[in-house]
């Protein structure tokens, strides 16, 4: 996953889980996939 300083992105999940995978994604996104600032 790639997207450059400014970017969107636009997350789609579906499925039984798809509410525990979203906020797993965002839980990601917000800690900088664990790359620190």
């Amino acid at each position: 996953l790639a997207a450059g300083l400014g970017s969107s992105v636009e997350i789609e999940t579906s499925g039984a889980d798809e509410q525990a995978a979203m906020d797993a994604l965002l839980a990601l996104v917000a800690d900088k996939f664990g790359e620190g600032e």
